[in-house]
């Protein structure tokens, strides 16, 4: 046992020897430019720990299970978060879930976001911790167009065989695999749950990973399982439903890019909205001659009182800006405003409302309701 240990502590050494070497070379993220996904780090694990109101949480990486530390990340502000398919919220993941995210080294200015580890832990530590896309296994394997062939199942010892069918992805797994599924595996077909027997070899699945008894050992069970094509469209229909319904009553995120004052009041703001669902984007473009909200908000995203600690603006232009970077809708809006919000600095995030929105009060929990909050929100707390 003592071999064993010994062992497995100069492995977990050179890994971190090995990332703080990897380290000297990272792209470093400027906090006002949206940083190419091309040189971003990926990592995956289950995700074991969130803070859904500042867009912050822990993964226990596939890497590190034994004795290093949870791998604490923020979102950036420009994030996307995707589940079952769809544009999602931190909050709409399940604890336990597998997620896939692509992260950098903190943006200059922002080391401090993520605490230090204890002094135990900090060897182990990775310094990847700002997150510019997570998602499940549905969303990040049908995106890249890999799917699932159910080769044999063994429902006595709880055991699936599958195989990647499609477009084979770069990162995650991409081989042959077994997995551990049994009563408490969610099994999908048509628009409603079904049961083991409805898995016969040979079906094309997507599915959604976990956490399983030897998952020391790189074994993982199925959560959620969608049999076909019907069960995998209500999935991502009913999670893109969720996601407009947030987004609508917390406005569209965005930040400013330049802010042209006039010299008697008021001035000019140019913004870009990120990546959410289109939908979201149609709806301001259907209101562009209407009076358009813009409240500001902290790099989480949070708001203080958005539906009265804004400002109403006039479309000046409406930009579409061709293959935009990852985080980026491609849209940019000029608006004209009779007068400014201190907080419209080029940098800052914003949300943006369009005039048929309903006007929301989000829970208070969810806002800043203080300098005090506005200072702690701006740092993650980690639970110990």
């Amino acid at each position: 046992m003592f071999v064993r240990g010994l062992s497995l502590f100069f492995l977990l050494a050179a890994f971190a020897e090995s990332i703080l070497a990897q380290d000297s070379a990272d792209y470093v993220p400027e906090p006002d430019q949206f940083a190419p996904i091309a040189k971003a780090r990926y990592l995956s694990g289950e995700l074991v720990y969130i803070d859904p109101v500042n867009r912050r949480g822990a993964i226990r990486m596939h890497d590190n299970y034994w004795s290093g530390p949870a791998h604490y990340f923020a979102l950036l502000p420009y994030a996307t978060v995707r589940y079952n398919g769809a544009y999602a919220e931190l909050r709409d993941l399940p604890l336990g879930t597998v997620v896939h995210g692509y992260f950098f080294l903190p943006p200059r200015g922002e080391e401090a976001t993520i605490p230090p580890l204890p002094d135990e832990h900090k060897k182990f530590a990775i310094p990847h911790n700002h997150a510019i896309s997570l998602e499940d296994d549905f969303s990040f394997y049908q995106r890249q167009g890999q799917w699932w062939k159910v080769v044999s199942i063994d429902v006595e010892n709880e055991k699936i065989n599958v195989e990647p069918s499609g477009e084979k992805t770069k990162d995650g797994i991409n081989t042959p695999y077994t997995f551990d599924i049994d009563a408490r595996t969610r099994i999908w077909k048509d628009r409603r749950l079904s049961d083991l027997a409805d898995i016969k070899t040979g079906t094309i699945v997507q599915l959604n990973l976990t956490w399983a008894t030897n998952w020391g050992d790189k074994e993982f069970g199925i959560g959620d399982i969608w049999l076909d094509d019907v069960s995998r469209k209500f999935a991502t229909e009913m999670q893109r439903r969720r996601h407009l319904r947030y987004e609508r009553d917390h406005w569209a995120p965005g930040w400013i890019d330049e802010v042209e004052p006039f010299d008697f009041g008021g001035g000019i703001v140019t913004l870009t909205l990120f990546d959410v669902d289109r939908e979201l984007i149609e709806d301001l473009r259907r209101d562009k001659d209407e009076r358009i909200a813009v409240a500001v908000a902290e790099k989480t995203r949070r708001t203080w009182i958005h539906r009265s600690d804004r400002k109403f603006a006039k479309l000046v232009e409406w930009k579409e800006i061709k293959d935009p970077p990852v985080g980026s809708s491609g849209v940019q809006l000029r608006l004209k405003f009779v007068e400014l919000l201190s907080g419209y600095k080029p940098g800052r995030c914003v949300r943006v409302k369009a005039e048929n929105w309903k006007w929301v009060s989000v829970p208070p929990e969810e806002r800043i309701t203080s300098r005090e909050e506005q200072e702690l929100g701006a740092k993650m707390v980690l639970p110990f």
